[in-house]
């Protein structure tokens, strides 16, 4: 699809048009006390397709000199909603070149291109970092042509370090959790029915059990070979704590300016009964003994183990997660259960 007199060509995407992708995540930061790039390097169509069971990404092409201007879409699985399996999608947010800021008007059609591409999908949502005040005021007003943004609540990433071995931990004996993801998983909303995406990362399974029941358990995984964040520099006070040796004190080490970042991801966390205590001291062993700078948990508002992460020595980062609606549809309900590996 062509538009403003030709000039633009908005399309789905493939794995033919990865360095033009590669080219927008690189030219783009989180912006704020953490000047971040989020990357999906060497490969970012396939890293975005190893999210879930498809990916439907859309790129806007400048006719003029073949440069790639703008990618977003959304990521296709099955996931619990309302206590039931549904095909859900979670739009990955639009990247646009700095160069071509403020140049591209026909989002309202690349939109509609979008949800025409969604309808067999029950639920579609997605978040936006607090930091962005521009586009939360954009798309929280209520537009002709445009899906309304429903607010949903807050979403937190957490990264912490304070590694301490104080438990003794089992280590990839997944026996049980199958019936955790029946019993537990399954009555959160918009948690992956599938916990073997390859968007995951390469992963290891930590628990502890009494009388053969996990009572406490997650994943870690290592995403770096598809997905990095980039710590390019810091701002406001994080300018100079960043010199501070903040792991004396059981925060994570700020990470050196123009490094990617050594993080692994939790998934499917559980504890039993939301034992405060219990949930302190497993992933303050698990981060002891997993090997990583710092580990990544993200929940969201009405998930009571935000409770003891709160509670810890952490760095974190807020979220607005929003249901995208084109057709109306049924209100999610209970907590939910959204997994930061994927979004």
């Amino acid at each position: 699809m062509n538009f403003q007199n030709n000039r633009y060509t908005l399309r789905y995407a493939d794995a033919s048009d990865n360095e033009g992708i590669k080219e927008i995540f690189e030219s783009g930061s989180f912006q704020g006390d953490f000047n971040i790039h989020f990357l999906r390097n060497p490969f970012p169509f396939e890293s975005f397709a190893e999210d879930g069971d498809e990916a439907r990404i859309l790129v806007i092409i400048d006719n003029d000199n073949q440069r790639y201007v703008a990618v977003g879409g959304a990521v296709v699985r099955e996931e619990y909603v309302n206590g039931k399996a549904e095909k859900c999608a979670y739009l990955t947010g639009l990247k646009i070149h700095p160069d071509y800021q403020k140049k591209i008007f026909f989002l309202p059609q690349a939109y509609q291109l979008m949800g025409d591409g969604l309808k067999d999908c029950a639920y579609i949502y997605t978040t936006i970092l607090d930091s962005n005040d521009g586009v939360v005021k954009m798309l929280e007003k209520k537009r002709k042509n445009m899906p309304e943004y429903r607010y949903l609540g807050h979403y937190t990433t957490y990264c912490f370090h304070g590694g301490k071995k104080k438990l003794k931990l089992e280590i990839d004996n997944t026996k049980g959790f199958d019936v955790l993801m029946e019993k537990y998983f399954s009555k959160q909303s918009f948690v992956p029915c599938n916990s073997e995406y390859k968007g995951y990362g390469e992963k290891t399974f930590y628990s502890i059990r009494k009388n053969g029941e996990i009572i406490a358990c997650c994943f870690v995984g290592n995403q770096q070979r598809s997905k990095q964040y980039k710590m390019c520099g810091y701002g406001g006070v994080y300018r100079w704590l960043s010199k501070i040796p903040t792991q004396w004190f059981g925060y994570p080490k700020f990470p050196k300016e123009n490094s990617v970042i050594n993080h692994g991801i939790i998934s499917y966390l559980y504890v039993k009964d939301n034992d405060n205590k219990l949930c302190n001291n497993f992933l303050r062993t698990v981060a002891k003994i997993s090997g990583y700078d710092l580990l990544l948990w993200g929940g969201f508002e009405n998930n009571p183990l935000t409770n003891v992460l709160d509670s810890m020595k952490t760095i974190k980062y807020g979220s607005r997660l929003y249901s995208v609606i084109w057709e109306e549809n049924v209100m999610v309900q209970g907590v939910i259960g959204v997994e930061v590996a994927l979004l």
